[in-house]
């Protein structure tokens, strides 16, 4: 294993902001968004009808460091197809404490703490703990587009690669999942797919709308 042998290994990492361009580039997003919602500013969010009411702070600077209490994401489709899903922060950290091996909640807290030595912050070289709210956006996305969502090629394979490290027999570990494996599109999944466009390249494709910026307003 090279990462008991202390060897360097390439890993392929997408950041939420590539899975947004993906699915702009597909041609079937209206719009696509991810957020996090900071303490004071949830009025209510009903998962029922996936409809939320939050008052953003005004001040940019004040928002920054004001805490994150959740994540919001949303997209909606060329015909009007719609999907939105919320997570506390506590979902998110106990998510990640279960689906990534490099990342443990216990670690986080005394990290935020200030409880870890500086000799041991190798240890917490994982991007859930360098970036938490980045990877929370891309959880967010990944959980809301492979299950509701439409996936390009482009898109299926940056989602396979996404946090893996290529050993040299071909072979893939995460190191850093964001969710079950059982989500993670298999190579074969894709070349079905591939398979499945050349034969439908007869079909009309959907028309491309233009990409609008979404606002809050809208959501």
């Amino acid at each position: 294993d090279n990462r008991k042998k202390g060897c360097k290994e390439a890993q392929f990492q997408l950041g939420y902001k590539g899975y947004i361009q993906l699915a702009i580039r597909s041609g079937q997003y209206k719009k696509i968004n991810v957020l996090a919602i900071k303490d004071g500013e949830l009025n209510y969010y009903d998962p029922l009808n996936e409809e939320i009411d939050v008052t953003l702070i005004d001040d940019e600077i004040k928002r920054e460091e004001t805490n994150t209490i959740g994540y919001y994401a949303m997209f909606e489709y060329t015909n009007g197809f719609r999907k939105a899903m919320y997570w506390s922060k506590e979902k998110m950290m106990k998510h990640a404490d279960e689906y990534s091996k490099a990342f443990s909640l216990e670690g986080y807290k005394k990290l935020k703490e200030g409880k870890v030595k500086d000799e041991d912050m190798w240890k917490y070289s994982s991007f859930w703990y360098k970036d938490f709210d980045g990877m929370a956006y891309k959880t967010m996305l990944r959980q809301l587009i492979s299950k509701w969502g439409i996936m390009s090629i482009d898109m299926q394979t940056a989602y396979e690669n996404d946090m893996a490290v290529i050993n040299e027999d071909g072979s893939k570990d995460y190191v850093d999942n964001t969710e079950d494996s059982s989500l993670i599109i298999e190579q074969t999944d894709i070349d079905e797919v591939e398979e499945k466009q050349t034969n439908d390249n007869t079909q009309e494709s959907t028309p491309k709308a233009p990409i609008k910026q979404m606002n809050l307003s809208e959501i």
